[in-house]
């Protein structure tokens, strides 16, 4: 007959966490009938992990390229806890039937970066329960949390100022040039929280001969990843100083970076701006459930404005210029828009993550939606 195993969390409702906060939660164990059991387990983690294939070619192999795998790890947290154990003197035991509740708590260390996704490495948090079997297979169930440290803007003292970005660029190639074509963008400060909206300034200078045809404003997420050959990383901390910088030097030859960008929001803005002319326009980006700016070990997320300016001709028609911006999760003071800057939960990062054509690792359990995460068992 099978049984039940479900995870749940008693100190909080949409799954989210500060570092430096607890988890407290409780394991059910649900049995129809008596069944011989080692151990059941509750263990919290967080892992960082990058990952990626790289096509090189040495003398070794002959002229032909293969793929190497780059990779690593960083576990910011690794904590287990035994709920339940057979009696002194046995190695098993049978937990009798009917619902068995057995409650946990971990602490979160401070400092760990937020949850995030992405396509060639993640940050995860979760709790996972598992029931080792004498003779069978080891049962678990592994709910995902979302981790969210306090970026407060008012402590950025950038986030206030002002950012703007010029660029010119001839359109056209060889014997079809066309002109420069001047672009200049304003935003009036740098620091914004999920649900604000962005104003952007655009001052269009076409000196070309040929007419603009339209403008793209977009706000791209930009993700930086850091990997080593086959998982090989620098030096441990017990390398000594003398050899330090030899071994930072070998482990440079074995490190590779990986960045993507990614549109998360945009608009497009028709325009007809002819040629020797002009022209002024504003737009507004409203900034959907994305994660803050962080800086970790092995992954660096930080967030830019773009506008891209579409001129009617065949090569080099696009003039683009960009601002940095800082998302963070407390508003600046003194805002004049209301809103409730949340990041996307476990769930919500995968289902973002598609619409984004990322790529997710599989996990070995289903995630289900709802206050427990759960698993019948046979």
């Amino acid at each position: 007959m099978p049984f039940h195993l479900a995870v749940g969390l008693s100190n909080c409702d949409e799954q989210v966490f500060e570092p430096g906060g607890t988890i407290e939660g409780y394991v059910t164990f649900d049995l129809r009938e008596s069944v011989k059991v080692k151990a059941i387990r509750i263990a919290a983690e967080g892992l960082a992990t990058t990952k990626w294939l790289l096509s090189e070619s040495g003398k070794s192999s002959h002229g032909r390229s293969r793929e190497v795998s780059y990779s690593a790890k960083v576990v910011y947290m690794d904590e287990e806890q035994l709920v339940w154990k057979p009696s002194e003197g046995h190695a098993k035991s049978s937990v009798f039937p009917g619902i068995h509740v057995y409650p946990f708590k971990f602490q979160i260390p401070a400092g760990v970066p937020p949850s995030f996704e992405g396509d060639h490495g993640n940050i995860r948090y979760h709790v996972k329960a598992t029931v080792e079997r004498p003779w069978k297979t080891n049962r678990s169930v592994t709910r995902y949390l979302t981790v969210l440290p306090k970026k407060d803007l008012n402590s950025v003292p950038t986030a206030s100022e002002e950012t703007s970005s010029w660029k010119s660029k001839s359109v056209g190639f060889c014997l079809f040039r066309y002109g420069k074509v001047n672009l200049q963008i304003r935003i009036p400060k740098k620091g914004y929280v999920p649900g604000e909206t962005i104003h952007v300034e655009t001052d269009i200078e076409n000196a070309s001969s040929r007419p603009i045809l339209k403008a793209e404003f977009y706000l791209i997420q930009q993700c930086r990843f850091l990997a080593y050959r086959y998982g090989i990383s620098g030096p441990d901390a017990t390398t000594s100083p003398s050899s330090s910088s030899s071994h930072h030097a070998q482990s440079d030859r074995y490190l590779s970076r990986k960045r993507d960008e990614t549109k998360i929001t945009s608009v497009i803005q028709e325009l007809n701006v002819a040629p020797r002319t002009e022209h002024k326009s504003r737009m507004r980006l409203k900034i959907p459930c994305t994660c803050p700016n962080f800086d970790s070990t092995l992954i660096h997320v930080e967030y830019f404005v773009v506008v891209k300016l579409h001129v009617k001709c065949r090569i080099r028609k696009t003039v683009k210029a960009e601002c940095p911006v800082i998302v963070g999760s407390v508003p600046l003071r003194g805002g004049t828009e209301d809103v409730s800057p949340r990041t996307p939960t476990y769930t919500e990062v995968g289902t973002f993550s598609a619409l984004t054509h990322r790529s997710m690792m599989s996990v070995d359990e289903v995630i289900k939606v709802g206050t427990t995460v759960s698993q019948n068992i046979q």
